[in-house]
């Protein structure tokens, strides 16, 4: 009985206290969050106002140095322009003098130099020519070019003697007269500095002149050969002057298109490479030609001297003095 009365009295006293202690158990559990939240937005209202004054620093720098101007700032150009063109005190004789000094300190600048229409075309309408040549005869095409390398391609072409009269040797001499022809223009116009003489008809001129002065020697050269009776080897001869001609204007065709595109002080540079690079590859077949003439026939040294001055060196220098006129 006892120890029911005493468990009953423990049980009630708890009950009176449990009050208090579940009023005062979460007041501290509430209050932790609430300071954790006030911290982290006074934290953020920090960064707010330091972006907020960093906002306001760039844009008064901004106005600063990128906005407009003062407007009532001196204006030093101005003042200069008004110092110079304002007449003081009426003198109008010295405004006069000042502006005569102005417009002979003046100087017209260099007019860009240029090309004639027609250079372009014409060099166009060549490699026309000359695609169009390859697409009709590409056998022979290739067999002249490689003719002029290799000896055993040039022995086979000279068994076919009427090769030399055929249309693609036609064509390719023809295209040769007038590649030749537009090189000698430019180097007649921009390197010899003959200003007067330019034009479709000098280009015409000089194109013709070419074909007629080469026909002349290969003309001669195969006389020569009837009148000694050494036709065989005249024949062999002009083979190679034919391959030589083709090949020179294969050559010279690239170089005349970047003559016509280059400006002139490259020209002084550009022309004597060209020449050099063609005398080059002349001497070359020359020399293969000359061993085999020399090892298969016998003749005097002076008349192969004799023949070099007359039909190889003195057209050169007639075509030279020609253009010097």
């Amino acid at each position: 009985m006892m120890q029911r009365f005493f468990l009953f009295f423990l049980i009630t006293m708890g009950l009176g206290f449990a009050p208090h202690l579940v009023q005062g158990a979460p007041l501290t559990a509430v209050q932790q969050p609430s300071v954790r939240d006030s911290l982290r937005q006074a934290a953020l209202l920090e960064k707010l106002r330091l972006a907020d004054s960093i906002r306001q620093v760039q844009d008064s720098l901004t106005m600063q140095y990128i906005g407009l101007p003062d407007p009532d700032r001196p204006n030093h150009f101005a003042d200069s322009l008004r110092d110079v063109l304002v007449v003081k005190n009426g003198d109008f004789m010295g405004w006069i003098a000042f502006t005569n000094r102005l417009a002979a300190q003046l100087k017209p600048g260099n007019d860009r130099a240029g090309r004639d229409p027609w250079v372009i075309v014409t060099i166009g309408l060549l490699f026309l020519f000359l695609g169009i040549v390859r697409l009709a005869f590409p056998n022979e095409v290739m067999s002249i070019i490689q003719a002029f390398y290799n000896d055993r391609m040039l022995m086979q072409i000279n068994k076919e003697d009427t090769l030399y009269s055929s249309w693609p040797f036609i064509f390719l001499y023809i295209l040769f007269g007038f590649v030749t022809g537009m090189f000698l223009y430019h180097y007649n116009l921009y390197y010899l500095g003959h200003a007067r003489a330019h034009g479709v008809n000098v280009f015409l001129g000089i194109s013709l002149f070419v074909i007629v002065l080469f026909v002349l020697k290969i003309i001669v050269t195969r006389l020569l050969g009837f009148v000694f009776d050494l036709q065989r080897m005249v024949r062999e001869y002009v083979a190679v002057l034919y391959l030589s001609y083709f090949n020179a204007a294969l050559v010279f065709l690239p170089i005349v298109l970047a003559l016509s595109l280059l400006p002139v002080r490259d020209m002084l540079w550009v022309i004597p490479v060209s020449l050099i690079l063609v005398l080059a590859l002349l001497i070359f077949r020359f020399v293969k030609t000359a061993n085999n003439l020399l090892g298969s026939y016998r003749f005097s040294k002076f008349y192969l001297f004799m023949y070099l001055c007359c039909l190889e060196i003195a057209p050169v220098l007639i075509l030279i003095k020609v253009l010097d006129k």
